[in-house]
């Protein structure tokens, strides 16, 4: 298997959405990542990825939740 390299983007997201996937604790990257890949399929079809790229299931599709979250914020009491 050879070396994946990964590049640095900068994306813009509505901030609401940001705050929405701080708390659910999605992986940005990874859904990103995986969204492209799935639009590519869509567009181009399944041969334009690696054949031999293993498919992910559903639980790893998703990403697995950030490890550098930052510090927990205090929560509003109602």
């Amino acid at each position: 298997m050879g070396i994946i390299l990964k590049k640095n983007v900068m994306i813009r997201i509505d901030g609401d959405i940001v705050e929405k996937v701080k708390e659910i604790g999605l992986n940005v990257s990874k859904v990103s990542e995986n969204a492209l890949k799935d639009m590519i399929i869509c567009i181009q079809g399944s041969e334009t990825l690696k054949k031999d790229e293993p498919r992910l299931d559903e639980d790893e599709k998703w990403g697995r939740p950030d490890l550098n979250r930052g510090p927990e914020r205090p929560r509003l009491r109602a």
